[in-house]
């Protein structure tokens, strides 16, 4: 959980490395569409993630594959505190969950079941890192979220969660998430993998829980990109970002960021920052307010006020 320190401490290792860039004038460009700069790109074009998407198993490392590693960091802007996330290195993975808030009308702790995924993933992922000193192998993102969530119903954890968990391996990236938990991959600024909403109905998403109840690990998607590059960049989230920023305004952040050098953290807490600025505004244009037009037939005013959960990953 982010503090006002930590934050202001970015943003000022960012001014002293920066000293020539306006941290509201990089906002504001990420922000307007029309406003154009040297760093703008153009839009992701609907299905490159459709392409990408597929059932399959994380394939190994290749003879003689470039060794990758994922240099991560995380901000997390609280509301309710019902995300988790976690990361490791070591072992190439990263992820992570959202608690869901309809049990809080319950009495019950809403972020108990995603904060119990994440820490049995994280105690999962430390076990494949010690083996890998011995004997290289990967992780499996499928089979990382169905022991978290065995372990988990087998504790009678309250609650439900959605998740996403992805790993490297060699130069192969794969995933396995259920909800509308996401990701997306970058290259050049450009998103080039994008994972797809799992939703029953609009703001109704795929969920794990351990009565069983709103979806199935059998329901969760699961692929791979065979080959990531050095400088691409992964961004992990809850729906608290990407139900207020667009596709075409995370890329823009991503490729400006990149530019001006900023950190795994620097990325992240901008990120997140713009995202949670744009939940206060009452006359933002967001994709939550679009899905419920679509859904619902009515305007909804402003952004979506949420837990906030970052997780940006460079590809080094």
């Amino acid at each position: 959980m982010e503090t006002l320190q930590q934050i202001q401490e970015t943003l000022a290792e960012i001014n002293e490395r920066t000293p020539h860039v306006s941290i509201s004038r990089f906002v504001a460009s990420v922000l307007v569409e029309w406003l154009q700069t040297e760093y703008a790109t153009s839009e992701r074009k609907s299905g490159d993630a459709a392409g990408h998407e597929r059932d399959a198993e994380p394939s190994g490392a290749r003879p003689g594959a470039p060794t990758l590693q994922m240099d991560w960091a995380a901000c997390v802007v609280p509301l309710h505190g019902e995300d988790a996330h976690f990361g490791h290195a070591e072992a190439g993975v990263v992820g992570v969950a959202d608690g869901v808030g309809g049990y809080r009308d319950r009495g019950v702790d809403a972020g108990a079941f995603a904060r119990a995924l994440m820490a049995n993933a994280l105690a999962s992922a430390e076990r494949v890192a010690k083996a890998s000193r011995k004997v290289r192998c990967g992780l499996c993102p499928k089979k990382e979220l169905e022991r978290a969530h065995k372990k988990a119903a087998a504790d009678e954890t309250p609650g439900a969660s959605t998740a996403v968990i992805l790993s490297l391996h060699g130069t192969a990236l794969a995933w396995a998430y259920i909800g509308d938990s996401a990701f997306a991959v970058l290259r050049g600024g450009k998103i080039i993998c994008r994972s797809e909403q799992q939703q029953r109905r609009f703001n109704q998403p795929y969920q794990l829980s351990s009565e069983g109840s709103g979806g199935s690990l059998d329901e969760a998607k699961v692929g791979s990109m065979p080959t990531v590059m050095h400088g691409d960049v992964v961004v992990v989230a809850t729906d608290g970002l990407f139900d207020n920023m667009h596709d075409w305004q995370l890329e823009r952040a991503v490729r400006m960021g990149t530019c001006l050098g900023f950190s795994p953290k620097n990325m992240a807490d901008i990120v997140a920052g713009i995202a949670y600025g744009i939940s206060k505004d009452n006359l933002a244009r967001t994709p939550f307010g679009i899905g419920y037009l679509e859904g619902h037939g009515e305007v909804w005013h402003g952004g979506k006020k949420d837990d906030i959960t970052v997780i940006v990953a460079y590809i080094v």
